[in-house]
This record gives C-alpha cells, structure tokens and sequence, in this order.
C-alpha cells in the first residue's frame, strides 16, 4: 500500500512558531523576574534595591507589552463585525488574533494589573520608582497616538463624502479610554515634576499635529479657490481639505488639553521654557521665514527670473503652502511670544535667549542668503558649457536675494534692539552670559565653517593641478567652498569686533571677596542664582525650602552676605525674620 504524501500547511506552521514565540517572549521576562526576585531577595541594602529595579523593568515592560496586546485584540475584535469580508471564506486571521489577545490578553493584564495595584498599595517606594513613572508616561502617550491615527481615519472619510469607517471608530473608542484611564491614574500618582515628561512629549505632538494641519488646511483652502473650481472646496475630488481638516480636528483637542489646559499654567521649570523657547518660539520664526522665502521666490522668479513654466497656475502651485506657513508661522509666534512675557515680566536672562534666538536664526538666514549671491556671481562669471546646472543662473542669485530680503531686515530688527538695550543698561547688558555665548557660539560656528570651507577649497585646488587642468571648471567647484568661507569669515569678524568692544566697555573686575560656594535655602528662583553668580562670581546651588517658611529673596542682600563672609563655602537661608548665613568648611 502506497505512503500518502502528507503536505504540511506552511501558515499553520508560522502560526505554531507565532505563539511559542509569543509564550516565549511573555514567559521568559516571568522566569528573569522570579529568578531575579530570589537571588537578590536575601541580601540587604543596596542589592535589594538592584533586585527591586530588576524586578520593575520587567514588570512595567511587561505591563506595558500586555496593556498594548489587549487593546489591539479588543479593538479588531470589536471592528471585525463593520468588516463586509471579516467572516468571509477560510480567512480567519484577523477573528483569530483578536480572539487569542483579547481572552488570553486581557486576564493576564488584569492579573499583573491586579499584583502592581497590591506593591503600589504596600510599598510606598514603588509609587516613587522610576519603573512606575515610565509605565505610566509611556502607556497615556501610546493610546493617544493610537487614538489620534483612528480619529483621523474616522473624520477624513465624512468630511471626503466617503463610507464611515467602523473599525476605525472602535479603535478610537478603544484607546481614548486606555488614554483616559492613564491620564486620570498619572494626574493622581505622579507629582508634577514627573509628569512632566509626558506633559511636554504630549505638547509637542498636539502643537506639531495642530501647526501642520492648518498650514495643510489654509495651503489646500486657497489653492482650491484660486487655482482650482472653487465649489470642490469641501466636498468632491479635493481630498486633501479633507485630510487637513481631519489633521486639524485631531491635533488642537491634543494640544488643548496637554498644554492650554495643564501644562501652561504649570510651574516655569527648565524643561517649560526649553519649550517655549526653541520649539513654541525658535520653530514657529523659522517656519515663518521658510515660508515667506519660498513665497518671495516664487514671485522675483516670475517677475525677473526664469520661472520652470509660463503657466502661472503651474508656477505658483506651492505658493499658497509657502503663504500658509508665513501665516500659522507668524501666528504660532506670537502666541508663544505672549507666553513667555507673561511668564518673565521685565528684563530677564530669559528675554535675552529670547532676542539673541530670533536674531540668530533671521541672521542664518541671510548668511545663507550671502553665501548664495557669491555663488551665483562666481556661476555668471565662469560660464561652463558642458554642465548641467539644474537652475539658471538669474534664478540662483534670485534666490539668495530673498534670503537676504527676509532674513536681513528681521535680523536687524531684534540686532538693533539689543544694541540699544547694551548701550542703555551697559554693565548688566555687556556681561550678560547670553550674549557671550551668543557671540562665541557664532565666533566658533563661523570659524569651523572657514576651515572646513579653506580644506574643501584647497583640495578641489590640488586635485586640479595634480591633474594639469587648473582650468574654469576649477573655479566652479570652489565656488560653494569660497562663498561659505566669505559669510563665515564676515560673521566671525563681526562678532569678535563685537566682543572685543563690549570687553572694552566692562568695567574692570572687582576684587573676588566673599564665599567661593553658596548654597541658598529658601523660595524657588532660578534667576537669582545667575543673578548672584554673575556678581560675585561664586558657584551657586538653590534647594527649596520644604516647611514653606522661606522668605522673600533680594539680590543685593544675598550679595553682600556673600561678599562679606570669612568662609570659603556658606549656606545662606531665607527665613521669614530675613537672611540667616552659616559658613562651612571642609572637614
């Protein structure tokens, strides 16, 4: 009797390899953590808190890994009757995996749930682990991207004319309320030093979703009404209003509640300002000018130029995009200008990072700017036949023209309004540090440009004469590294005259008197602790006080405490009869 062949399905074979997979990779961190638990169990100090570090990376990665499986199973489970095709013919994947994370997923999320609740409860190191924290930043922040993506396959097709996605809808549903449940448990738990991490990453995405969507919106909007029939505004073949709009409708509900609602009104820590500033502001300035360059591009190539098309709907197709980003831009802007004026009123360190940011940025712009003009004179002067330059020459000097019509006068505007800050304020203003790391950061950047630009240049020089053919395709290529090297160098000359005017200014220093290490003890206050390094030139640390008697500070009294002290370190305490001093030496 002859052998039956017997055929092995090969999908049921990687489904087999998917679950021992999927045991595998749940059970191994099970055994690492048992392990772990009993052989640094018995031993005291500090290998017993190893063994509880141990035993919360596992555990809130484990946590986390079950929390995601279950949502996902119960999510497509719960779409899968929207689904037309879901129970159709032998293709049962989709019921099956959601079958299998959902009534296998789900109890062991409740049970590892159950177990954390029990040593949150017991311990009261765990609530303050570092484990909990990151379970509990990453988990909300999760389910809100999830639940974002789900929003907006919900509400771009409605806003399309198309079907209503079902399954999306459940995954929204889903998620929000795993991002709901965590974002109450982290508003409870966590204080508001901790929370931060999730507040300022929440931030971001909501201000990013928010600042791309309308800028898509408002580019789409105008494109559809004045280069394309107006009556598909909102409806019919223009499908990119309706992903905009989709986009906007995700990103500010986001942004309103991680930021308008919590985050603005929190405590001004670092990490707030660090957002603030180079994001809410820096970004927001140069997707203005970004936009505005693209904008007066386009309009000097078709006015004087050689623009790519004589169709004027053709040319100026980016343009409403390129408007756009001038308009949220400018918009954006302003609002995080307002903030931080409120936050800082009078003239604070963090004003000045403010005016040196702006002026920075507009002056890169013209820098760039520079550096293209060079270029396109060197382009005029050397014609050379036989290359392929990808864009006239008119249109290269065009566009370092916009650069320098944009980034100049913006650079002057904040340029010269710090100046005349300097020469009203003199001392407080010339030693400020942020204008001496202002002036030594573009000193250091234009001087690693020249040399990198000199290297560049000399080797295009000797490869040219090696080969006998120092000739104009020669100049060409050193047209780039010889136009870097005359913005750098112009910068770097400028701000060292800069420098060395504004130490010629300074009145000669003082006599270093006083306490080399100050430790203050009182209200929180991080300009007072520049304020007095910068005047008595000591290392200053600032530790709040935790009774919530401290009392009010005063620079000068505080640097004269400081001056006056016989010891080399002191702690200078602010109580609500006044300052209390203790001088300190080393043992």
């Amino acid at each position: 009797m002859a052998a039956v062949p017997v055929r092995v399905d090969e999908g049921l074979i990687m489904i087999i390899f998917g679950v021992l997979s999927s045991l595998l990779s749940i059970a191994l961190p099970i055994v690492l953590i048992v392990w772990a638990v009993r052989h640094f169990g018995n031993r005291a100090g500090g290998q017993r808190n190893d063994a509880r570090s141990v035993r919360r990376f596992f555990q809130y990665v484990l946590l986390l890994g079950l929390l995601i499986i279950a949502a996902a199973g119960l999510s497509e489970l719960l779409g899968l009757p929207f689904q037309k095709a879901a129970f159709a013919g032998d293709n049962n994947t989709a019921l099956a995996r959601a079958l299998t994370f959902t009534v296998f997923g789900i109890p062991m999320l409740l049970l590892l749930a159950s177990w954390s609740r029990r040593h949150l409860r017991q311990d009261p190191d765990e609530a303050a682990s570092t484990g909990w924290a990151f379970y509990l930043t990453v988990a909300p922040l999760t389910a809100l991207v999830v639940a974002m993506v789900a929003l907006h396959d919900v509400v771009a097709p409605v806003l399309s004319g198309l079907a209503f996605d079902g399954p999306a809808a459940v995954r929204f549903v889903v998620w929000t309320a795993v991002w709901l449940v965590h974002w109450t448990v982290a508003h409870r738990m966590l204080d508001a030093g901790r929370r931060q991490g999730q507040l300022v990453i929440g931030s971001l995405i909501g201000l990013g979703t928010s600042v791309g969507g309308l800028v898509w919106l408002l580019g789409a909007s105008v494109a559809a009404l004045v280069l394309s029939d107006a009556s598909t505004v909102l409806v019919g073949q223009e499908r990119p209003i309706a992903q905009a709009a989709a986009t906007v409708v995700v990103g500010i509900p986001v942004w309103v509640v991680y930021w308008l609602r919590t985050w603005s009104t929190a405590d001004r820590t670092p990490l707030w300002f660090a957002y603030v500033l180079p994001v809410g502001v820096g970004v927001s300035l140069v997707l203005a000018v970004v936009g505005a360059s693209i904008a007066v591009y386009q309009v000097l190539v078709w006015l004087l130029g050689d623009p790519s098309s004589t169709q004027a709907a053709q040319h100026f197709e980016g343009t409403p995009t390129a408007v756009a980003c001038v308009v949220v831009g400018a918009l954006s802007w302003w609002y995080h200008r307002q903030v931080l004026a409120a936050a800082t009123p009078g003239r604070t360190e963090v004003t000045r990072v403010y005016e040196y940011l702006m002026a920075g940025i507009a002056l890169l712009a013209a820098a760039v700017g520079v550096t293209l003009v060079v270029v396109a004179l060197v382009e005029s002067l050397i014609p050379v036949a036989d290359i392929e330059l990808g864009t006239s020459v008119v249109n290269s000097l065009l566009s370092g023209v916009t650069l320098l019509l944009v980034g100049g006068p913006l650079w002057w505007v904040f340029w010269s309004r710090i100046e005349r800050l300097v020469h009203a304020d003199g001392p407080e203003e010339l030693g400020s540090p942020t204008r001496r790391t202002y002036l030594f950061v573009l000193f250091g950047l234009g001087g690693v440009a020249a040399i990198v630009a000199v290297l560049v240049a000399a080797f295009f020089a000797i490869q040219g004469a090696l080969q006998g053919s120092f000739d104009a395709q020669v100049a060409r290529d050193v047209r780039i590294p010889v136009a870097i090297l005359l913005a750098a160098g112009a910068i770097s000359g400028y701000h060292w005259s800069v420098y060395r005017d504004d130490r010629s200014r300074l009145p000669a220093p003082e006599a270093r008197l006083g306490a080399r290490y100050v430790l203050l003890v009182g209200a929180p206050d991080p300009a007072l602790v520049g304020a007095v390094e910068h005047r008595t030139g000591a290392r200053v640390d600032l530790w709040a006080r935790a009774d919530g008697l401290a009392g009010p500070w005063v620079v000068d009294d505080v640097v004269a405490a400081v001056q006056g002290s016989a010891s080399p370190a002191m702690t200078v305490v602010a109580g609500p009869a006044g300052l209390e001093t203790v001088g300190m030496v080393r043992p």
